[in-house]
């Protein structure tokens, strides 16, 4: 008996499966959810989808290390005019795993100075295979609203820099957008610097980056301006940071 194969069915049917495959959600254990480890909360964490006009992602020193081999702690270190609460969080840019890490307790309290704290890899990054250079992280000195207070933050495993030369400011958008931006130091008038950010897109994570080399020690204010590409609405960012160039242990 012949038997006639349908060549065109059995395309359909891999193509239905491999999209179910690609679109069907990788399943962990329990033990990888977002809980409470002993000195911060980690683990995965869906979100609901921000209806924020703008929103700040991360806001970090720039600098960078080799992560591979991935180390046993990740570290944070950074600079505080005086002792108050702060509120650190990390979180991947463009959600994959929805990692989260908040909800810190320091071994003592944070300090006038530079802080630091450090959690280990092998809970949820290492099992999760998250790449460090995708994780945005903010360190609050108040509640996330329109105008944000933070202390950026080196990010690092190994060795600190022992100056501080630049600073990247992630955000995204909650609609199409055209913005631009501009530091200021302290109450001048006149800009540090600005520049347009042209056409940036929801959803998707755009980066401010400023070369603070020739910058002085001081208080210092980023400001992203625009408006929505469909309604014209506008979109007003501001974020308070201070910037100490030299790091003192």
């Amino acid at each position: 008996m012949l038997l006639f194969v349908n060549h065109n069915f059995i395309r359909t049917v891999i193509f239905v499966v491999s999209l179910f495959v690609m679109h069907t959600p990788i399943v962990y254990g329990d033990e990888l959810d977002y809980q409470n480890r002993g000195d911060r909360w980690e683990g995965i964490k869906p979100q609901p989808v921000s209806g924020q006009d703008i929103e700040l992602l991360s806001a970090s020193v720039d600098h960078s290390e080799n992560w591979k081999p991935l180390p046993s702690n990740c570290k944070l270190k950074f600079y505080l005019q005086s002792a108050v609460d702060i509120d650190i969080e990390v979180q991947e840019l463009r959600p994959k795993h929805f990692y989260k890490m908040d909800r810190v307790i320091p071994k003592t309290t944070w300090q006038r100075g530079f802080n630091d704290f450090q959690w280990l890899t092998h809970d949820v990054i290492a099992p999760l295979n998250l790449k460090m250079t995708t994780l945005g992280i903010v360190a609050r000195l108040a509640a996330r609203s329109d105008t944000e207070h933070v202390a950026p933050v080196i990010f690092y495993h190994a060795t600190p820099p022992t100056a501080i030369n630049g600073y990247l400011f992630a955000f995204k958008v909650g609609g199409n957008a055209k913005l631009k931006y501009a530091i200021y130091q302290g109450k001048h008038q006149t800009p540090f610097i600005k520049d347009n950010l042209g056409r940036q897109y929801v959803g998707e994570p755009f980066v401010v980056y400023w070369d603070s080399r020739k910058a002085q020690a001081g208080a210092y204010e980023l400001i992203v301006d625009g408006y929505f590409l469909n309604n014209f609405k506008p979109i007003h960012q501001v974020v308070h940071f201070y910037h100490q160039p030299l790091i003192k242990e």
